[in-house]
Formats: structure tokens, C-alpha cells, sequence
């Protein structure tokens, strides 16, 4: 009986320790994915009942969708995915589709199955790095929210990275990206709204489709058992609460800082094709439009 307790106790630990890392580490990929989703589309129901369906893919989709596609790919390369097809922009018009990525692997390959997960989140990763790179070489403030990017997440590192300072530094960060967008002077400088324009279009179209969000879970299944595993050991070995999984932690809190950046102007793409679709709206037709249904 003894054993018994004692091997449930270790088994309670280690799955509240990876419980903590999961959520720790990918729950912003799912929280800001699914945020994005849910503004991609009111956005492209806003345009298609205001402007028609081919509004979208003349105005963002021609840059948003070949870089959700490399997203993927990028990741099915990085994992060992041999790609079988692959279209960056290719609208058609009977199944809805812009771009894709057909790619196959070995289901025997812990590697390989790891790797859906990153494949699925492809988009939001890569999108979000396009975004920093904009930030970074077109607005001459961007190398200060990048700054503090890096030092929130370095603070993190030496802290306990609880969800309270995860939090904080999202709350911290949004303030600051706002501060140094609404400059005065940036609205004069002809990179400012090319950066503008491009971020707007490629958060459009980074989000998490129902179909990545479930070749994710397919990768993430692999994770979990993987990290409960290390758990088990780390608390036979160590019998400490925490591990050196948690260290990386603060490495995924620099790419949630990130997601809130494209966050942002996911929204404030649906908030200008609100006001300007509405304004037609009301102009050929005399109603107004609703972006929350089809």
C-alpha cells in the first residue's frame, strides 16, 4: 500500500508540473491563434458582404496567405515532413481556399509526430517574426518594443515565470507597443504605414484554422506524455515541484509578447473594415453590416 501511495504521489506531482509547463509554454499559440481566428474571420464576412468575396484576397490575402503557407512548411522542413505539394496563393472559389501545404511523415517517428504540432502553429509563429522583422528595420522606435521584449523575458528567466508575471509583462508590453505606435511623429514617415499596411495583412491571415488546431493537438499529445515522463524522473531523482523544463518558459512568453503585436493589428484590420465597409454600406444599400455572421 505504501508503494501504491507512493508511486500516485510522484505520478500527482509530475502531472501538476506538466500541467504548468503546458500551459506555460503553448497556451498563448492557443489563446491568441483562436483570437485570431475569430477576428480573420468577422473580417472577411465584413468584407465579402460589403465589398463582395474577392475584396479580401485583393486587399490582404495576396500577402497574408503565402505567409501563413511558409509558416507551415517551414516547420515541416525543420521536422523532417517531406512536402508533397505546396500552392503560397492559389484562391479557389468552390472550397474557400487561398494557399496549402500537403506534407507527409513517418506516424512511427516520435520526432515527426512532435512536429504537427509546430507544423500546425506554423502561421502564428512565423507570421509574428515577420511582424518583429518589420518592426524592427521599418520604424525607428521598434528596436525599443523589441527591447523590452528581450528584457521582460529576461527578467522572467531568473523569476518563478508564474502566470501572474506572464500576465503582467502581456499587460506592460501592450502599453508600450500602443505608447510607441501612436507617436505623432511616426504618422509622417512613409515606413510607418507600409509597416502598418503589411502587419495588417499578414495577422489577417496567421490564425488557427480548425483543421491546424487539430494537427496541433495530434503533436501536442506527443509533448505531453513527453514532459510527464521527464517529470516522473526529475521528482524520483530530485523530489523538487519544479525543473528545468520550466526555464523555457520564458522563452515562449517572448513570442506571446509578439501574438499580442499581431493581436493588435488583426484588430485594428477588422476595426478599419468595419468603419469603411458599414460607410458603403450605408451609402449603396442604407443598412448597416453585420461581420458576426454569414
Amino acid at each position: 500500500m505504501e508503494i501504491l501511495n507512493k508511486i500516485l504521489d510522484i505520478s500527482w506531482q509530475a502531472f501538476l508540473m506538466t500541467t504548468h509547463q503546458i500551459v506555460g509554454y503553448f497556451a498563448g499559440v492557443f489563446i491568441f491563434g483562436i483570437l485570431l481566428y475569430l477576428l480573420a474571420r468577422f473580417t472577411r464576412n465584413m468584407f465579402a458582404k460589403s465589398f463582395g468575396d474577392r475584396s479580401e484576397i485583393i486587399i490582404t490575402a495576396w500577402i497574408g496567405t503565402p505567409v501563413h503557407e511558409l509558416g507551415h512548411a517551414f516547420f515541416c522542413i525543420l521536422f523532417g515532413h517531406s512536402i508533397k505539394r505546396i500552392s503560397l496563393f492559389r484562391p479557389n472559389a468552390k472550397d474557400g481556399t487561398l494557399g496549402y501545404v500537403e506534407h507527409s511523415y513517418d506516424p512511427r517517428n516520435i520526432y515527426h509526430l512532435t512536429g504537427n504540432f509546430f507544423i500546425g502553429a506554423g502561421p502564428v509563429f512565423f507570421g509574428s517574426a515577420i511582424i518583429l522583422g518589420l518592426l524592427y528595420f521599418l520604424l525607428p522606435d521598434g528596436k525599443v518594443i523589441i527591447s523590452q521584449f528581450r528584457a521582460n523575458s529576461a527578467a522572467l528567466l531568473i523569476s518563478d515565470s508564474s502566470f501572474y508575471e506572464l500576465w503582467n509583462v502581456l499587460q506592460i508590453n501592450t502599453r508600450e507597443v500602443f505608447s510607441q505606435l501612436a507617436k505623432s511623429g511616426n504618422f509622417s514617415m512613409w515606413q510607418f504605414w507600409v509597416f502598418l499596411y503589411v502587419s495588417m495583412a499578414v495577422s489577417a491571415h496567421i490564425e488557427l484554422s480548425p483543421p491546424d488546431i487539430f494537427g496541433m493537438l495530434k503533436g501536442l499529445l506527443v509533448i505531453v506524455v513527453l514532459f510527464f515522463l521527464i517529470n516522473v524522473i526529475y521528482v524520483v531523482f530530485f523530489g523538487q515541484s519544479q525543473n528545468f523544463i520550466n526555464k523555457g518558459i520564458p522563452v515562449f512568453s517572448y513570442f506571446n509578447q509578439v501574438f499580442v503585436l499581431a493581436l493588435i493589428f488583426s484588430f485594428l484590420n477588422f476595426l478599419i473594415s468595419f468603419i469603411l465597409g458599414n460607410l458603403w454600406s450605408l451609402i449603396r444599400n442604407q443598412s448597416l453590416v453585420n461581420p458576426f455572421t454569414r
